[in-house]
């Protein structure tokens, strides 16, 4: 399953290379963290960098590939991403996108290995998201409205999980929503 991962990280890295690392887009956002449980503290700043389309993909619609990271404010999870976006315009100015990717974290596991009477096991399972697996699954959806040609203001809801493919035992997830502004170059 490792080798599935880092293949697709890889992948997502070369698309981006092919497409000679033309950004199309940065986005940076404020987003409440784990809105299901709500166990983690603090907010999340995230920045997301999108690349233009490289043509071998238009087959598939012609998604964007991404780079993501989202720093939790109270030092709780912090995540890492790369992924492929799609995004569709409904007027001059709305546009909708769906993203799915893989996601890297720093944060808690399992805590299954500790004792049941371990004061950090007790600590960890009611302030920290047990996510099972270092590896997990992105996927976004997102609402923008074109301020002016270049700028951007928008919503959109995440999801972390390892699905129980990525991880066995635990999967807690992570469901987070933001606002976002995004920078749009070559519009």
């Amino acid at each position: 399953m490792r080798n599935f991962i880092v293949s697709g990280l890889a992948l997502v890295a070369l698309t981006a290379g092919t497409a000679q690392a033309q950004i199309s887009e940065f986005r940076l956002g404020v987003v409440a963290h784990d809105l299901a449980r709500n166990i983690e503290d603090g907010v999340q700043i995230s920045g997301q960098i999108v690349f233009d389309s490289p043509d071998f993909l238009s087959p598939v619609w012609s998604p964007r590939p991404y780079l993501y990271g989202s720093f939790n404010s109270a030092g709780n999870t912090n995540l890492g991403a790369a992924g492929f976006l799609w995004t569709g315009n409904f007027s001059e100015r709305w546009s909708v996108d769906g993203g799915f990717g893989v996601a890297y974290h720093d944060g808690v596991r399992d805590v299954s290995q500790l004792p049941p009477s371990d004061p950090d096991r007790i600590r960890l399972a009611n302030s920290r998201a047990l996510l099972g697996s270092r590896f997990l699954f992105h996927t976004q959806l997102g609402l923008d409205y074109a301020v002016t040609p270049n700028v951007a203001v928008g919503v959109y809801y995440e999801h972390f999980s390892n699905g129980q493919i990525l991880g066995q035992g635990r999967n807690q997830g992570l469901d987070e929503i933001g606002a976002r502004i995004s920078w749009r170059f070559g519009r």
